[in-house]
């Protein structure tokens, strides 16, 4: 009953398509009758669906679907333009694009970043203009890249200069080199510069060791600090004293600093692990 209720009111804002509000929209929103149609007829299914109900302003909604059919619009039309644009053919591609001489493979990277910052972000036919020709000029550049980045982690993460990374950073695994070199993939394809890729493979590697060695300290202080006097019960409990404890932590601590304890490592057996190891020695 309800839903019919919805569908009189709608009948009466836009009767046969010829009602003063109606004209309104068409005239203001610059939609074919063609488009209003289909956004009537998407307005009628939804009612019947449920999705809109009599606590919805019509009106608003009205509104609302003109301007998503107008926005919808907008980005199709972008999108063509953004294949004129990338068209060989095209008196922008052969004046500002074709120098570049990027790859089929860099030529699709480009084309897809472009067009997700269209159907997300709408932006600007000048924008598209712009990002087109950033992108190009970066492709022979993110090529450079990255080759220097294969050849700092080399085919399956193994290359002489990752195990030296590994080795002077205990805390650094496999999973993070390749967390690591994902991330600089990802910061080449979105047209980042870099002075150079192998100092800013090194400066990751230092922030995601730093990162892992606070993790553990926090993990660490909040077992054997956060929990009361649960650490000096099992001291006592291990025969051990309050300065054996004081030693324990700071032995961990200096561990930890040295990347040979991550977090992954620390909780209730480790601890008592340590007690006991101490206590036997």
């Amino acid at each position: 009953m309800m839903n019919e209720v919805i569908l009189s009111r709608l009948d009466e804002l836009v009767g046969e398509y010829d009602t003063p509000y109606f004209k309104y929209l068409l005239y203001s929103y610059d939609l074919s009758l063609h488009d209003c149609e289909i956004i009537v007829s998407k307005i009628r299914n939804d009612i019947s669906q449920d999705v809109i109900s009599g606590d919805d302003n019509l009106v608003e909604l009205l509104e609302e679907y003109f301007r998503g059919m107008c926005l919808e619009k907008e980005k199709r039309y972008k999108v063509e333009y953004l294949n004129y644009l990338i068209d060989a053919e095209s008196e922008f591609y052969r004046k500002y694009l074709a120098r570049y001489d990027v790859s089929p493979k860099d030529l699709d990277i480009i084309y897809s970043k472009v067009e997700t910052l269209i159907n997300e972000d709408n932006i600007s036919d000048f924008e598209i203009k712009r990002c087109l020709e950033y992108y190009f000029s970066n492709a022979i550049k993110q090529d450079s890249y990255i080759r220097s980045l294969e050849m700092i982690v080399g085919r399956n993460y193994d290359a002489l200069m990752v195990e030296k990374v590994k080795k002077e950073n205990p805390n650094i695994y496999d999973r993070d080199i390749i967390q690591i070199a994902n991330e600089l993939y990802a910061e080449i394809l979105d047209g980042k510069n870099f002075k150079s890729i192998k100092n800013a493979f090194f400066d990751k590697v230092m922030r995601k060791s730093e990162a892992k060695k606070a993790e553990a300290i926090s993990k660490w202080e909040s077992l054997v600090l956060g929990n009361g006097d649960s650490f000096n019960k099992l001291l006592e409990n291990k025969h051990l004293t309050i300065s054996d404890g004081e030693a324990i932590n700071r032995n961990v601590r200096a561990m930890i600093l040295n990347g040979l304890i991550c977090a992954d490592r620390i909780n209730g057996s480790f601890l008592t692990k340590l007690c006991i190891n101490y206590n036997s020695e």
